[in-house]
């Protein structure tokens, strides 16, 4: 169920609270995502891609880069934290020194940096770990100074293997990841597990060497943070579709289809890391396919 108000969408999940806080939304050239893809599937799937998934005349997917905020048993939860501000990513001139309101629409979900007791992070992609940390007095600093950040093992050497190799990796890693390193608020996790009561840590590599889904159960209720295991909801469609963005693109194809099976005709809520709009959403068959049904 949507509780909307002005500026925050949130939704609860049994006796916890998802809110999503909004860094930026942009379109993204179809054609370039999906390199491998005849692109005329898109239109076949427009009365429920159109208009928040995907617009036709750009022929582009819109991507919307938000974090989750989850208020659970006294915690409060932030899983990925966008692009961030002052970010040196000149390869993506959209993302380079931006400023945008991604505080400000923290702040209108009702939490401070200061409240937050964990940041999971799903991967350490750029635009999933930006505001790890915020630029003051020309230093990088962790936003959350009281929280534990939680990252894969593998997902931590994968990146810390390419540094120095990869123009989008290295800034990224210098500016949001070695900061809360240095500040040792670092947690790494190796295994499938409940995390906290209520919150599960799933390992889904494939997109990444440690990309991991966040499960969430209370009161009977469930729901599932997906992460990039998912870019756009036309995969749950054909998620044999492989986007440009996965690392091990075969193990990418093979994790979104066994969630996709897993999760059809199920009463779980699945919140994805890119999708715009209502976000929130379910996955349905209609007439032998299956797609994503928003919740209102």
């Amino acid at each position: 169920m949507a509780i909307q108000s002005t500026s925050v969408q949130s939704w609860r999940i049994g006796e916890m609270t998802v809110s999503k806080v909004v860094d930026m939304i942009e379109p993204f050239d179809a054609a370039r995502a999906y390199p491998e893809a005849d692109l005329a599937e898109f239109d076949r799937h427009l009365d429920w891609l159109t208009p928040y998934f995907y617009d036709p005349a750009q022929r582009a997917i819109i991507l919307s880069f938000h974090s989750y905020v989850v208020k659970a048993a006294g915690k409060v939860i932030v899983v990925d934290t966008c692009i961030g501000e002052h970010k040196n990513i000149p390869m993506l001139p959209s993302w380079h020194q931006r400023t945008g309101p991604w505080l400000a629409n923290l702040a209108a979900a009702g939490v401070v940096p200061e409240q937050v007791t964990h940041v999971m992070c799903t991967h350490l992609h750029g635009d999933h770990v930006g505001w790890n940390t915020r630029l003051e007095n020309g230093r990088w600093v962790p936003t959350f100074p009281n929280a534990r950040y939680i990252v894969h093992k593998d997902e931590l050497a994968a990146v810390q293997a390419r540094v120095g190799d990869d123009p989008y990796t290295s800034p990224s890693y210098a500016e949001s990841v070695l900061p809360v390193l240095y500040a040792k608020q670092v947690d790494l996790v190796a295994t499938d597990h409940e995390f906290l009561p209520g919150v599960h840590v799933r390992p889904t590599p494939g997109h990444s060497p440690g990309h991991y889904c966040v499960e969430l159960a209370s009161a009977g209720r469930r729901a599932v943070m997906t992460g990039d295991l998912i870019h756009n909801p036309v995969q749950i469609a054909r998620p044999d579709w492989i986007t440009t963005f996965c690392t091990d693109k075969q193990a990418a194809v093979a994790q979104r289809t066994r969630f996709i099976d897993a999760h059809a005709d199920q009463d779980v809520t699945i919140f994805a890391a890119h999708f715009g709009g209502p976000t929130a959403g379910r996955i349905a068959s209609r007439a032998g396919a299956r797609r994503f049904q928003v919740l209102t």
